[in-house]
This record gives structure tokens, sequence and C-alpha cells, in this order.
């Protein structure tokens, strides 16, 4: 989202989102311990004729948002669930999209809108007048991600002169979204539902999209021809370096390290612990991880974190967070608890940390692992800090 690309500083995840969530977290905890101070202040402003602020129900919401029952711990945890959740927000969208057509008009009306995959922008007198396009197959891809690109078979008006481009679902939704900025949407055909129930990648998936796009596509050229043939849609045929690959009739064939067990790829980066300890229970609070290694096919993993206490002869003490989707900076801000454990115990275990990538029905890859010695922790109260990842070690704080 437009949110993600701000906070991230580019349209890859990265390190500063940490950042941003680290704050913005500190941040509601600050107010957090300041909630009677907060409720006093508005309560003081029931009378002043704010639609929004007249009642005690409205203070009452207040209290509520701000959680002031909750640990600091499990506050963290909540706001940034609510900041994951704003990143697919339609509010947050919507926002943002006010935000650039407000930039837009005031940047000038000569400023056009460009499609992020194409270097250079086409128009039909510099390319040629398209006179038919069929979208013939869909492909597997590996590389920059996996999923499946769609090869489109353009025609122009120049004998003989055909040429194959390859589009993402996702360049295709980028082009459809650009062109609603310049026309109405009684002139443009409807575009595909990006929503798919089960699993988004699958081959039924990508068929049905084919057919669908297919249909999209040729509307288009038939549009109106303030539509047909503006620079847009040239610009979006035209052929790519990578389109040349697609020159041919034979589907791509699959890399050749593309096997069904890959259990250990690359290993590195770190992961940012909290960990204390109270009641006879252990709390793990998972924050981040920076720097994890891409997988071998060079796509970004879907890591999450996998947790030990050993000795665990029987693996009673498995604790895992949630995955996190197509990043080498995920943060989690996730609680694992281990309850029981009296202090004496301590001493005797270890915690054994692992972060793994999510491969569906390959076996999950392994990113990296670190070993933490309870003993040489100081539980009296939270140890924060980061731990580097390796194939096998021990860290420390």
């Amino acid at each position: 989202s437009d949110m993600a690309y701000v906070t991230e500083g580019g349209d890859k995840p990265s390190s500063r989102f940490h950042d941003f969530v680290d704050l913005c977290c500190q941040a509601y905890n600050l107010i957090r311990k300041h909630t009677h101070l907060f409720l006093n202040l508005l309560g003081l402003m029931l009378s002043c004729g704010i639609p929004e602020l007249s009642d005690l129900e409205d203070l009452k919401y207040v209290y509520d948002a701000l959680r002031p029952q909750d640990s600091d711990a499990d506050a963290t945890t909540y706001f940034t669930r609510l900041i994951e959740s704003s990143l697919g927000s339609v509010a947050t969208k919507l926002n943002f999209f006010i935000h650039n057509l407000a930039q837009m008009k005031f940047t000038g009306s000569d400023a056009r809108p460009t499609l992020s995959f194409a270097p250079r922008t086409h128009t039909l007198k510099t390319s040629g007048r398209i006179r038919d396009v069929f979208l013939c197959r869909h492909e597997r891809v590996f590389n920059p991600s996996k999923g499946y690109t769609y090869v489109v078979k353009v025609q122009r008006d120049n004998p003989g002169e055909v040429t194959f481009v390859q589009r993402t679902f996702e360049e295709f939704q980028e082009l459809h979204n650009k062109l609603r900025l310049l026309f109405p949407s009684s002139l443009l055909p409807s575009f595909p539902s990006r929503f798919v129930i089960g699993r988004s990648r699958g081959e039924a998936v990508a068929e049905r999209r084919k057919e669908e796009l297919n249909g999209y596509i040729w509307h288009l050229i038939h549009a109106a021809p303030e539509v047909a043939e503006c620079d847009l849609i040239y610009t979006f045929f035209h052929p790519l370096p990578r389109d040349e690959k697609a020159a041919g009739t034979n589907p791509t064939p699959k890399p050749a390290d593309a096997t069904w067990a890959r259990s250990l790829g690359k290993v590195g980066g770190e992961v940012k612990l909290s960990i204390s300890y109270k009641n006879n229970k252990l709390f793990i609070m998972v924050m981040h991880i920076r720097g994890l290694p891409p997988l071998q096919d060079g796509n970004d993993p879907d890591p999450y974190v996998k947790t030990y206490l050993l000795p665990d002869p029987q693996k009673t003490t498995k604790r895992k967070t949630k995955v996190a989707r197509k990043t080498c900076n995920p943060t989690y801000n996730e609680m694992l608890v281990y309850d029981g454990i009296p202090r004496g115990d301590l001493e005797q275990r270890e915690l054994r940390l692992s972060v793994l990538s999510e491969e569906g029905f390959w076996e999950n890859i392994l990113l990296g692992e670190v070993g933490i010695r309870l003993r040489d922790l100081d539980l009296a109260q939270e140890k924060m800090g980061w731990f580097a990842l390796g194939s096998r070690g021990h860290g420390t704080l």
C-alpha cells in the first residue's frame, strides 16, 4: 500500500518499518500511562458542542481504545496488529489516494501518470497502431517473485509484426488504476477481482484470470479512441527487455533448483527479542527480524519464528509466530509464553529459536537459528536486544 511505501522508503520491505512500528507503539504506551489525564481533559470538553464528544459513551470509547488494563507488551501486540490491518484498509488507501490527487493538482496539469515497470513512454505514433491483442497463456515464474505471468500476443497494422509481452496480474491492475485517473469509469471495462477463494496462486485461479484478463484487454483495444489510443496502453503493450523470453510458444521451464525438498537455504540476519520472567512464566516477545537472506531462487521468504525450550525430548514446548509474507525484514511483536517454569529450572534451560520460510507443499526452509542459555541472562528485569542468526550457535545480548 501507499502507507507501507512511505514508511519503508520504497516498494521493498525494509527495517525502517521496524522503527516506525516501535515509535508508534512507544507513543501508544506513553499515552496509555496517562489515560486518566486524557479522560479528564476530554471530560471537560463534553459541553463544547463537538458532535463526536458529547456524552459518557464517547469517553468510554476512548477508554476502551487505550486499554489501560493491558500490559505494555500486550498493548504493543495489539497496536502492531492495528498498524498491519491499516495497511490494507480501504480508508487508508482512500486517504492516500485523495492526497495523491491533490498532489497531482498542484504539481501542474502536464503531469501524466506513468507505469512503474516501463522505463519509457511509448505512443501510437512511435510504436505503430495495435490491431489486436490476445492473452495466449500463463506461465509459472519464480523471479522476482513466485507466481504467474501472462503472455500477450500483440499484432500491429504492419504485416507480420507480432510481439509477445509478459505482464503480471499486478501490472494489469496498475494499468487499470492509472487509466482511472485519466478517464471516467463509463469509458473503461471492468477489471477482474483481485480477491479469490482458496489459494491465490493456484493453477485454477491463474487460468480463470487468464480468461478474464483476455476479455479486459480486448475491450480496452476496442474502447473509445481516446482510451484505446492513449499512451498508457501503448506503453503497456510495448515490449520490455524481459519480454524477449516470451517470443517463443513453449512455456518457460521450471528452474532446476525448484525441487520438492528444500530444507536449508542461506542463513543470516538478526532477531530482536524481549525476554522477561514473572510469576513462573517466561515471556518471549518476538519483535522484529532484519537482514534475512533471500531464497535460492531470488524471491523474498515467507518467514515465521519457531521456538523450543530445551531440553524437550517430547517437543511439547513448541511455539510459533504468524507467517510474514514476502519480506526479509518482518515485524511480529508477538508474545510467546511458557507457563509453569520454576525459577530454578531456568538455569538448566536453553531457548532454541529458528526462523523458517513457509513453503506450502514444500519442506519449510531454515533461514537461521540461535540458542540462548537462560542462565546467561539476568531475568530479574526485562532483557531486550538483537541476536545474530546462524546455522547453529549461541547468542548473547
